[in-house]
């Protein structure tokens, strides 16, 4: 009846957690099939350490490598599509793989054609994709934004992408820092399992002209999610009411990477 509440969350949120559950331990019961529904995950027997899916990496089979292709805010244009699409007949039998954080993989490459395919055009010089991304832009994840979506807030991939590039022109970091932005509390991007999360949200600025607080594009930051073995949602903001344009953002980012993850400024 209402597709903007046609939502597993809503329904979470109209039974409650623990009533939610036992429906769902109730239904897939009544099958009859064996299947035995664990409460909770299993704490996990050792520590899973995060694969870098980005750059260059063996396989098991001898001679083979998988090549991981950073797609900035997981935006492809018709040309790149079809210059992917090239490697992927050139060099990984016409496979092509997609990750959950946007990205692409060539699997089953030759080791022996590496040096050609990192002379490729389509991952070299001024490029958008590339196979060694730097830790704050290879590990951006962005929703769709203003721009296809009507709930958004503010646009994001466009965004996200020159945010990294100029975040990485600031400051270093010594591991990978997840960034996701997104556009409205709906969180498809999900912004509270993210190291840093942007969500769209009202902000005001003073007009020079006026005097007067006006409304902007503006966003939440949440800080400090994790995923893995010790998982953690940040779910109330680390700030907010933040104006999305540069001058009031770039700094808020600095400095969170700075007092929360090392960063040091790029010399």
């Amino acid at each position: 009846k209402d597709r903007q509440k046609a939502r597993l969350m809503w329904l979470v949120e109209k039974y409650g957690v623990e009533d939610y559950k036992k429906a769902v331990v109730a239904e897939i019961e009544s099958y009859n099939r064996g299947v035995v529904v664990e409460d909770a995950q299993p704490a996990p027997k050792e520590p899973f350490e995060r694969r870098d899916l980005h750059g260059i990496h063996k396989q098991p089979q001898d001679g083979k490598v998988r090549v991981g292709i950073l797609v900035p805010a997981g935006r492809l244009s018709q040309t790149e599509c079809r210059q992917v699409a090239d490697l992927a007949d050139k060099y990984s039998a016409g496979e092509i793989r997609l990750t959950v954080e946007q990205n692409i993989i060539l699997p089953n490459v030759d080791e022996s054609v590496i040096a050609e395919l990192l002379a490729e055009p389509v991952v070299t010089g001024d490029s958008r994709l590339k196979i060694n991304p730097g830790f704050i832009e290879g590990n951006m994840v962005s929703c769709t934004g203003a721009q296809f979506c009507g709930l958004a807030l503010i646009e994001t991939k466009a965004n996200a992408e020159s945010l990294v590039q100029k975040l990485e022109s600031l400051v270093t970091v010594d591991r990978p820092i997840r960034i996701h932005m997104t556009g409205c509390p709906n969180s498809c991007g999900q912004v509270q399992a993210a190291d840093i999360g942007i969500m769209g949200a009202p902000a005001r600025k003073l007009d020079p002209e006026t005097g007067k607080n006006k409304a902007v594009p503006g966003c939440k930051i949440f800080v400090g999610g994790r995923i893995g073995e010790d998982a953690h949602l940040s779910l109330e903001p680390f700030v907010q009411g933040i104006a999305l344009e540069d001058g009031e953002l770039l700094p808020v980012l600095v400095d969170i990477l700075k007092t929360q993850f090392g960063a040091v400024d790029k010399k």
